[in-house]
């Protein structure tokens, strides 16, 4: 199973010690918006991600736009 949960800062030791008390293995911690922008970025590096100028997408919603006036 898999679920986002937050936890308030005052409260992150505690989760710890008790994730800490169950079997090795049962949970698994990813730090998914660390892992999602280190993805994003490595992309973009990469020159896999396109990527279009601010003014050019502003255009091609204003053209949509008009298009269905």
């Amino acid at each position: 199973m898999t679920m986002m949960i937050n936890i308030q800062d005052h409260y992150l030791g505690q989760l710890k010690t008790f994730i800490k008390s169950l079997p090795v293995n049962a949970v698994e911690i990813k730090d998914s918006l660390d892992t999602e922008l280190s993805n994003r970025i490595n992309n973009y590096q990469n020159n896999k991600a396109q990527s279009v100028s601010f003014d050019n997408g502003l255009d091609a919603i204003r053209s949509k736009l008009i298009s269905k006036i």
